[in-house]
């Protein structure tokens, strides 16, 4: 039975060191974490390399991406499991932003791939050192899910391009629907060496499952290890492509596209500065939406990744730990020369199935992935571009699930818009427009639901001193008193339309003498509305009828107090909505 796993770094102010799994470590989770980092540095060579092509970087910028970001966490981050590195849709954003400003020049692409990584590293620690955590939740579940299944479509739809041996289709959806029809239409007769060695890839990695069952059947291995394989099953794919279009190679017509020459260059060229004499000043101002969109793309993922594994484990995720964290991986992939990273949901899947129980796990792994590289680099160049696009598909395959949408639509239609709002205009118009549509929607439905409150007429329920809706229960009331609860806290937006449900209910019970207005459910009551409630008071003594409040929480009350409210409704205010029963049946 393995040892279960508490990290709680809930306790620490987010900058405090060490690091609270470093104090919590124990010596039998090695075994674990070794494991871990072992095959998730066998795992991290292809996707490196794919998701830094996804980018419009060069392939060795995905390695060095995925060397001090791991380390730069596990100095801050909170997650036990989560691992850190070049993301497909973090990279589709990179190349979104950066392909119509750096307008084909490679070399200030590449400063300003470096530049978003340096900008939202920065403002990551920014926000973390100012406790701003609660930012994640201002994006609701249904604009993720829509942002993150419009933006793995459009990576799956970009990566026909390499796959079939085609030029760049573009960023949005009519634009690759476009440049698709335009390729189609001239396209020569015939297959070209891409679309073989690209569709192999894709069937050999399709087949993976069925071939790795099978072995494990064989072999009699654990459903767990079973599952780490098959998640390194991408690597013999892109052996066999290597292969492959090598032998193609020896047909006349049938060159594949191939990575080619890798090399690290200067690796610390980010330190000493080369790489900005490639920037404009005009460049960072540019680069300012961009590096909100992916600073706050990259936190809300890595946390709604993070937050999963914690939940299983009885952890817990501390958010502005998690912003101090991602940043310094961002600063760290700045150093080396990268691209923005986050945490990545596929690599912390595997990190946690092959044993991590704390991010000593990612330090292995970029201790690994940092001595192979002098020998990797040379068989990098075979690698074609066509099985690297397919291993992106691959990986992104399962994010395109509509279940999500079904689920909000079934559970509230404004949700439900929200996903198809941010999907939308993620296809149709970009990244930006997309999660500005969502938020816009997610907002406007909130301001809509709190300006609509649900004011009830309430009865006790027979023998008890529960209240409840009259129209849901069979409840005593009373001739001449009428009991109505406010089911929202109360301000400008919609305290007129509490005034006349209020009103209505009232006249519809035109014996009643006595109206009790019951505020267990009221949390906030502006000053705007407290001048409506006394209004409302004068209103009723004018008809003869009598205004009294009950179920006041404490610190409203004190807010009360101070506009000298207790004292207009002295006598008039209950403890409970059966201390108003009582006095006024007394």
């Amino acid at each position: 039975m393995t040892q279960p796993r508490r990290l709680l770094p809930g306790t620490d102010v987010p900058w405090s060191w060490p690091a609270p799994w470093m104090r919590q470590w124990q010596r039998p989770w090695l075994h674990g974490d070794l494991t871990a980092g072992v095959v998730v540095a066998v795992m991290l060579v292809p996707q490196s390399l794919a998701y830094a092509t996804l980018a419009g970087l060069p392939a060795q910028a995905g390695l060095l991406a995925s060397l001090l970001p791991l380390l730069a966490y596990a100095l801050f981050g909170s997650s036990a499991s989560l691992s850190v590195g070049p993301g497909a849709i973090t990279s589709l954003m990179v190349a979104q932003a950066l392909v119509p400003l750096a307008q084909g020049n490679a070399p200030r692409y590449a400063a300003m791939a470096a530049g978003l990584a340096l900008a939202s590293g920065l403002l990551m620690l920014l926000m973390g050192l100012l406790r701003m955590g609660f930012l994640s939740q201002l994006l609701s579940r249904p604009v993720v899910q829509g942002f993150t299944v419009a933006s793995a479509l459009l990576i799956l739809l970009g990566q026909l391009a390499p796959l079939l041996g085609w030029p760049s289709l573009g960023y949005t959806l009519p634009d690759m629907v476009q440049a698709a029809w335009s390729q189609l239409s001239h396209a020569p007769a015939g297959l070209e060496a891409d679309a073989i060695v690209g569709g192999a890839a894709l069937a050999m990695l399709a087949l993976g499952q069925p071939i790795m069952h099978g072995l494990a059947r064989l072999l009699g291995l654990a459903p767990a290890t079973s599952a780490v394989l098959l998640k390194l099953w991408p690597v013999w794919v892109l052996l066999a492509a290597a292969w492959l279009a090598k032998a193609l190679s020896a047909h006349e017509g049938l060159h594949a596209a191939l990575v080619g020459q890798v090399s690290l260059g200067d690796p610390l060229g980010a330190v000493s500065g080369a790489w900005w004499q490639a920037l404009r000043l005009a460049d960072l101002r540019d680069l300012f939406v961009p590096t909100v969109l992916l600073a706050m793309v990259g936190f809300v993922s890595s946390v709604s990744v993070a937050q999963t594994f914690a939940l299983k484990h009885g952890e817990r995720i501390d958010a502005d730990r998690e912003l101090l964290g991602l940043g310094l991986a961002n600063l760290g992939s700045t150093v080396l020369g990268g691209m923005p990273v986050s945490g990545g949901l596929s690599r912390s899947v595997v990190n946690e199935a092959a044993g991590a129980r704390s991010p000593l796990s990612g330090v292995i792994t970029a201790l690994l992935l940092g001595a192979s590289l002098p020998v990797l680099m040379p068989w990098l160049a075979w690698l074609p571009k066509a099985a690297l696009a397919a291993v992106i598909i691959y990986a992104i395959a399962s994010l395109v699930e509509l279940g999500s949408l079904k689920a909000a639509w079934r559970y509230e239609r404004t949700e439900g818009w929200a996903f198809l709002s941010t999907a939308l205009g993620v296809l149709f118009i970009g990244f930006e427009a997309g999660l500005g549509l969502g938020m816009a929607w997610s907002m406007g439905a909130m301001i809509w639901r709190h300006s609509q409150p649900h004011v009830a007429v309430v009865g006790r329920l027979p023998g008890t001193a529960h209240f409840r809706n009259v129209a849901r229960y069979e409840v005593e009331t009373l001739a001449d008193t009428v009991f109505v609860r406010v089911d929202e806290s109360l301000d400008f937006t919609n305290i007129q339309r509490v005034e006349l449900k209020f009103c209505e209910l009232v006249h519809a019970h035109g014996t009643a003498h006595h109206v009790v207005l019951l505020l267990s459910a009221v949390n906030h009551i502006d000053h705007t509305a407290a001048q409506a409630l006394m209004a409302l008071d004068e209103a009723l003594a004018d008809q003869g009828k009598q205004l009294y409040l009950a179920e006041i929480k404490g610190h409203i009350m004190d807010r009360l107090k101070a506009a000298r409210m207790d004292t207009r409704f002295a006598g008039r205010h209950f403890l409970s909505a059966q201390d108003a029963w009582a006095a006024l049946t007394a």
